[in-house]
């Protein structure tokens, strides 16, 4: 999901949004775009009592998601407000949609990426951890897709739904002139353990106004047997292995 910076909306227009340039599109530290640089954006509206709706839209590779548009559209909504001194709760369902984009099948058919998450997070200070739990098939992966899903085929063992991932995130300002992150996760994918691994990121970011410029050292356990991709023209791509990722957003 593309990684949003928000600021507050003018008065009376519960409308936040975001616009980012990227180097590289990393979700759950494995690339989304080759390697290569990623436009997002997203809108986000709140509604009574802590609810919100929002959208965001990113291109991807195509060498990832196959005959797709190169567009990854997500959709949300949910909850998120104060529930003790300092503690901010944040639940709600999370829809990753690949226009286009499909798994073979053995039998000459296709499965569609698309997956729905449903989250729940909580923020105590600079610390936030979050768990992601799929309601469906894990980008595709089942017992059909399993031998196109990733680089490498999977043997079929079933479907991936109920796969999770864990999102433990720490931000310290450093003297007020920038911010310190640090983040490490883990991807626990049902039924086919030999594509689970951890991710890690180290970031520091600059705020003036509405624009955040930041730089950041993302990296992953990802096995490159599994988690590559090749271009048209046969060349092999590792998308987990570590890198330095430049963005400049601004919110509005």
């Amino acid at each position: 999901m593309p990684e949003a910076v928000q600021v507050k909306a003018q008065a009376g227009l519960p409308i936040t949004g975001s616009l980012s340039l990227l180097s590289d599109y990393r979700f759950r530290g494995i690339s989304q775009t080759w390697g290569a640089a990623a436009v997002q954006g997203g809108v986000e509206l709140a509604l009574p009592r802590g609810f919100y709706l929002g959208t965001s839209l990113t291109n991807v590779s195509t060498h990832s998601y196959g005959r797709g548009e190169g567009l990854e559209n997500d959709i949300y909504g949910g909850w998120r407000g104060d529930v003790a001194p300092g503690w901010q709760l944040d639940a709600g369902l999370l829809h990753y949609r690949y226009p286009g984009a499909r798994l073979a099948t053995p039998d000459g058919g296709s499965k569609r990426f698309d997956t729905t998450e449903a989250y729940l997070g909580a923020t105590h200070g600079g610390f936030n951890i979050k768990w992601s739990l799929a309601l469906t098939p894990y980008f595709g992966l089942r017992e059909s897709t399993a031998g196109s899903a990733f680089a490498t085929a999977l043997a079929p063992a079933g479907s991936s739904r109920g796969s999770q991932y864990l999102d433990l995130n720490y931000q310290h300002p450093l003297g007020g002139w920038a911010t310190l992150g640090v983040h490490g996760g883990y991807t626990l994918v049902r039924n086919y353990g030999e594509v689970s691994y951890a991710d890690w990121r180290v970031s520091l970011a600059k705020t003036w106004g509405v624009w955040t410029a930041s730089a950041a050292w993302v990296g992953t356990s990802a096995d490159a047997r599994y988690y590559s991709a090749a271009n048209s023209e046969g060349r092999l791509r590792s998308l987990g292995r570590s890198g330095l990722v430049l963005g400049l957003s601004a919110g509005f």
